[in-house]
């Protein structure tokens, strides 16, 4: 038997053409038993169409990550503008604005040294025509309250043309009327609460109620005095006299500073420093307020052709911005003694 070639490579194509047809007959009868391959199809179909939607979802989270912490990037730095251009001069007159809102004293919403401070960074400004306080507080410290009436005071001698009025909103009661009594003029609203000219220290005396649960107090003093106000010890006649002593001479620096602020304008009754509190209706018909209007009565009345310009005590820009967005916690500590 004879072998050529061509026959070789003849056999060889019929062996392909063989193993083709076999994967093709193979392929078919896979599909003949895989009854469910459309199932397969639309399952493979739902899984990338899921992924796609992820894709695509997690796309938009980040554009929205990124908008919101350019929003709030934006928000600081307008915020940090604001405390740095805040007091950018103005070209034509202007009216110093001193909002005075909250308690009197050391750490708490009105301290003294802050305020001065202010006034005193107002009076700087030679377009200043006017000061406007707008008061609204219950008292607090009488010695802090003194150094601003003081304060405002001086400056009244110093700068006689330009006048300061204080516009009460909700109240200027004890240590905040002692402060409203130094301006040029007081106005408030028909409602308003002023007055309460007097000094109060309150306390208890808890001592009888150790003696009946069987305990006993153990208190070492250099000087008799020195734990006078100790509620859980009787306070002697002595201390009493003294202490009624030092809450009347503050009464009377009260007193004093109240004739001198309102002069003949107050009409003195038996009620005016008895510590009472009157209404604004009340207290403009005995003088110790000089009428009723508000803020933009004043600005409007007066001060027609000045721009405000605010005044207040600057905090650190962070916590500013803080309280601004509503999570600032603020403690505040009362003196013992106050003015009422």
């Amino acid at each position: 038997m004879s072998w050529t070639e061509d026959e070789d490579q003849q056999k060889s194509l019929e062996k392909k053409h063989e193993t083709a047809e076999s994967c093709t007959e193979n392929a078919k009868d896979l599909e003949r038993l895989d009854p469910n391959k459309e199932i397969w199809a639309l399952l493979e179909k739902t899984l990338n169409d899921n992924l796609i939607e992820k894709r695509r979802a997690r796309r938009w989270k980040i554009f929205f990550r990124f908008t919101t912490l350019a929003i709030f990037l934006a928000v600081i730095g307008g915020w940090f503008a604001k405390s740095n251009f805040q007091d950018v001069s103005l070209e034509g007159d202007v009216v110093a604005m001193i909002p005075m809102r909250g308690v009197i004293g050391a750490d708490s919403e009105i301290e003294s040294s802050e305020f001065v401070g202010l006034l005193d960074a107002a009076y700087q400004n030679s377009r200043l025509k006017g000061v406007v306080i707008e008061m609204s507080s219950p008292g607090g410290s009488p010695v802090h309250s003194g150094i601003i009436y003081d304060a405002i005071r001086a400056k009244k001698q110093s700068y006689p043309d330009i006048p300061v009025f204080v516009v009460i909103e909700d109240m200027a009661a004890s240590g905040g009327y002692y402060i409203a009594s130094a301006a040029s003029e007081i106005y408030a609203d028909k409602a308003s609460l002023v007055g309460s000219i007097g000094v109060i220290s309150s306390g208890f005396d808890a001592s009888n109620l150790l003696e009946k649960i069987g305990v006993e107090r153990r208190t070492f003093t250099a000087g008799r005095n020195k734990a006078f106000l100790d509620p859980f010890a009787p306070m002697t006649e002595e201390a009493k006299t003294k202490w009624q002593a030092v809450l009347d001479e503050t009464h009377q620096q009260f007193i004093d500073a109240v004739k001198e602020g309102r002069g003949d304008r107050l009409i003195i009754t038996e009620d005016v420093f008895s510590g009472m509190v009157f209404t604004g209706s009340q207290a403009a018909k005995i003088g110790l307020i000089d009428g009723l209007a508000s803020v933009n009565d004043i600005l409007n009345t007066r001060f027609p052709n000045a721009e405000p310009l605010f005044y207040e005590p600057k905090q650190d820009s962070w916590k500013e911005l803080a309280k601004e967005l509503g999570v600032e916690v603020a403690t505040k500590v009362l003196n013992r003694t106050n003015l009422q």
